[in-house]
């Protein structure tokens, strides 16, 4: 029962930070998003970090955290550019493939891949075609379908990477040292050299979205860890519905419609997203 409630509360605060995401990301750059981000989730873990203590990391440690933050800050740059140029219900399933593409990559160091896997990853790809080249019955203004496809692809590789670190890292760390790495490189390489280019600043309204999102961001990782220790798989599958959560709620909230063949990429992807976590 616990992995069960901490899978739909993981998908729903996710839905939230797409959501919020979009609205702020369609508002000012995506660079000024991430970096807005990682300063205010960096008020929250760093001081959570302290009072668990600093931990003895090794060097492979030290290597995985760099490796989780620049995957994170990559993939959240890509994910907040789609998000500029094309719809939540397109975007959210895509990068909810990052749990599957990131297995892969786990499969392949291991040097062991189910052809299933494969295969189910097709359909994916297939789906995520159909969606960027179907027609659009509203389109926003300056949206791009294929170029949101594109960085949302994108986002989910430098993801699963980050995924792929985190979980090496995973019962050996802390969970806010676990999630420390994204928010210093984020802070460090993107946040600080807006600030003393006095280019940081965004209206009110824009940095109350990135609150929603850096706050919605740190709750889902942490409900998402309690339901990973009780079911992992379990877990995994119940918060991959992200993707259709965050489409009714772009619906719901700001009237995003999808055309027919964009909910069949989302369906496509989403049976496909759900199945790859069945696996694991």
């Amino acid at each position: 029962m616990v992995s069960v409630i901490a899978g739909c509360a993981t998908a729903f605060f996710f839905a939230v930070g797409m959501i919020a995401a979009s609205q702020a990301s369609r508002a000012v750059p995506a660079v000024r998003v991430v970096a807005l981000a990682a300063v205010v989730s960096s008020l929250i873990v760093i001081p959570w970090a302290l009072l668990d203590g600093i931990p003895e990391v090794t060097s492979q440690q030290v290597l995985l955290m760099v490796v989780s933050g620049v995957g994170n800050v990559g993939g959240f740059l890509c994910v907040y550019t789609a998000l500029k140029y094309g719809k939540v219900g397109l975007v959210a399933p895509i990068v909810a493939t990052e749990g599957g593409i990131a297995a892969v990559v786990a499969s392949l160091l291991g040097d062991t891949m189910d052809p299933f896997i494969a295969l189910l990853l097709l359909f994916i790809v297939i789906g995520i075609m159909i969606g960027a080249r179907s027609a659009d019955p509203e389109p926003f203004p300056g949206e791009r379908p294929g170029l949101a496809a594109l960085m949302a692809t994108l986002g989910a590789f430098f993801f699963a990477g980050g995924l792929v670190a985190v979980g090496m890292m995973s019962g050996e760390l802390p969970l806010a040292w676990v999630l420390l790495p994204a928010r210093l490189v984020g802070g460090l390489l993107i946040a600080l050299p807006l600030a003393v280019t006095m280019r940081l600043r965004v209206p009110r309204r824009t940095f109350l979205w990135v609150v929603l999102l850096a706050v919605a961001d740190i709750v889902a990782i942490s409900i998402y860890t309690v339901g990973a220790a009780e079911n992992l798989s379990v877990t995994a599958v119940l918060s991959s519905q992200m993707a259709p959560i965050a489409a009714v709620l772009a619906f719901l909230l700001f009237k995003e419609r999808l055309g027919r063949g964009q909910v069949l990429g989302l369906v496509i992807m989403v049976t496909g997203v759900t199945l790859l976590g069945l696996m694991q």
